[in-house]
């Protein structure tokens, strides 16, 4: 988002600025591209095949550039139903909640939506969220671990090659 946004308010007329800001792309974008592609291709028979996601995207995500990358590489992975949540925020923003005279209130902010959608979900179900913060939220909140994006693509991936053992 720095690249993208930032930069631009920061040096509204240079124009490397420009150009680099209109290059740069989320990593889930690139992901969708390659698996669209071929270039990276997905297993039918991964652990995840079957099972439910429960997605929660980060607020600076949601703010910035919304939900609809993400949605669209989890909704690659094969046999997996998504489901974003409508969560409002985790409660975590950033550091806050990380520091003790905050740590109350940041708890009380994720019990309000998130911690009762995730603990409603059966065990199987999958958890996801984009930041890291809402990760640390979200076990902290329902003691479930919660998966970033990319690290679940991987565990979809199709290895090919003589590092896969195959």
């Amino acid at each position: 988002m720095t690249l993208r946004d930032e930069h631009k308010a920061l040096l509204p007329n240079d124009s490397a600025v420009k150009d680099i800001s209109g290059r740069v792309r989320q990593v889930e974008e690139l992901l969708v591209e390659a698996v669209d592609d071929g270039r990276l291709r997905l297993r039918e028979d991964s652990w995840l095949a079957g099972r439910r996601l429960l997605y929660h995207g980060h607020c600076h995500q949601k703010a910035e550039v919304g939900t609809a990358a993400t949605m669209s590489l989890l909704n690659r992975i094969p046999g997996v139903q998504v489901t974003e949540l409508d969560a409002g925020c985790c409660g975590m923003a950033g550091s806050f909640g990380f520091e003790s005279e905050h740590y109350k209130v940041s708890m009380t902010v994720g019990q309000d939506r998130l911690f009762p959608a995730v603990e409603a979900e059966p065990a199987e179900t999958v958890v996801v969220a984009t930041g890291v913060s809402c990760r640390q939220q979200i076990f902290h909140g329902t003691r479930r671990d919660a998966w970033h994006p990319v690290q679940l693509l991987r565990e979809a991936v199709e290895l090919t090659g003589p590092s896969s053992g195959r």
